[in-house]
């Protein structure tokens, strides 16, 4: 009988180290298959990087009255902004933000250049008027 037991004992064991041969199996392809799932996520909803680094954006708005066209104006950190202001009368123009005050007058391009280093949404008025003529809008890279 002791040699049955011995046979019942081992196939009992095989079915044991069988049963957890699989639940290891099982669990590795669900660790697998989380992991794809999450690089899949990572991949699809990561932020756009910028493909290249900062650039010079050059913009040409006209005041007409108390109406600058473009008013609005988006770039990115790090980008060389040259703003070539004209206008139809005098006017002081100021940046905010970046406390950049230009004087513009009737066939006098006033130019504003400066390095875009902060980001947010900053205010482009008459300074005299206190007018809102426009926003510049500076993304983060």
């Amino acid at each position: 009988m002791c040699h049955a037991r011995d046979d019942l004992g081992s196939w009992d064991e095989k079915r044991s180290l069988r049963w957890l041969n699989l639940a290891v199996a099982r669990t590795v392809i669900l660790v697998l298959g989380v992991a794809l799932v999450l690089a899949a996520l990572f991949v699809l909803l990561r932020p756009n990087t910028p493909a290249t680094g900062p650039q010079t954006r050059e913009f040409d708005p006209r005041i007409s009255g108390n109406n600058m066209e473009p008013s609005d104006f988006t770039v990115t950190e790090g980008d060389r902004v040259v703003l070539r202001i004209t206008a139809d009368s005098p006017h002081e123009v100021h940046l905010h933000g970046y406390d950049i005050e230009r004087e513009v007058a009737p066939g006098e391009p006033a130019e504003l250049s400066f390095e875009a280093d902060l980001t947010g949404r900053f205010t482009i008025e008459d300074h005299e008027t206190e007018e809102e003529l426009g926003t510049l809008v500076v993304e983060p890279r």
